[in-house]
């Protein structure tokens, strides 16, 4: 998974950028005997390609409250097959995709495990669930009772410009009370810290409400608003 794994080299990113383009999410799933039986979709915005190449950015996930919209279809239709031609029965899965320019869909990862990058502490928060221990329980015992989404939620990734460390966070203490009222996790960069140079930043902020609109709105106001300054 991207917002673990180190950057890809040069031409392995070339390589990326020439056949996976398009609108990029992660698709992330609950299998129980060869059956999906829970599944959620996050979006990226910007893309992790664009992230890579621009570390300035700061970027963020939106976990969607609906997710059964027409506009899913086509990475609800692939992922079982990917699934499948794994060979995976009983697990939870972190899948990433593209929605190609032309419409159809490719998988670029896919992990057998919950996500990382702050994306599984999303989904808990979207659905008042623990799936820490959702997962202990389907390895161990396996059994899963599928969550309902109630909430959208999202994570905004805070990054340094440039290098070295940090000095300190501006733009925090301006944020309107409707926004830091909807936060509802955050690691903060420190003064001190070294800048981790990661694409996944030097902190991030997680959002909740149940509107998908106040969330996305609330994250484009954390990544335009704050910065974090290095030297």
């Amino acid at each position: 998974m991207w917002l673990e794994a180190a950057p890809p080299a040069p031409d392995r990113l070339a390589m990326m950028e020439e056949f996976l383009t398009g609108e990029e999410g992660s698709y992330d799933s609950v299998m129980a005997d060869g059956k999906i039986v829970w599944d959620s979709i996050s979006r990226y915005f910007p893309t992790p390609l664009e992230v890579l190449r621009n570390p300035w950015i700061q970027w963020i996930v939106l976990l969607p409250r609906e997710i059964d919209g027409p506009e899913y279809d086509g990475i609800r239709e692939v992922a079982p097959a990917a699934l499948r031609a794994l060979g995976l029965a009983t697990g939870f899965t972190h899948m990433e995709w593209f929605r190609r320019p032309d419409g159809s869909v490719a998988v670029s990862e896919v992990a057998a495990r919950p996500a990382g990058g702050q994306i599984t502490a999303m989904l808990c928060y979207a659905n008042d669930f623990d799936f820490y221990r959702s997962w202990a329980q389907l390895m161990v015992h396996g059994t899963f009772t599928p969550p309902q989404r109630r909430w959208s939620a999202g994570t905004a990734y805070l990054r340094g410009q440039g290098s070295g460390y940090v000095r300190g966070v501006r733009g925090l203490d301006e944020l309107p009370a409707e926004v830091a009222s909807l936060v509802v996790e955050s690691r903060l960069p420190t003064p001190g810290q070294m800048s981790s140079g990661s694409y996944e930043g030097d902190g991030y902020v997680i959002v909740r409400n149940p509107d998908t609109a106040v969330v996305a709105e609330a994250l484009r106001r954390l990544i335009t608003g704050v910065r974090v300054e290095l030297g």
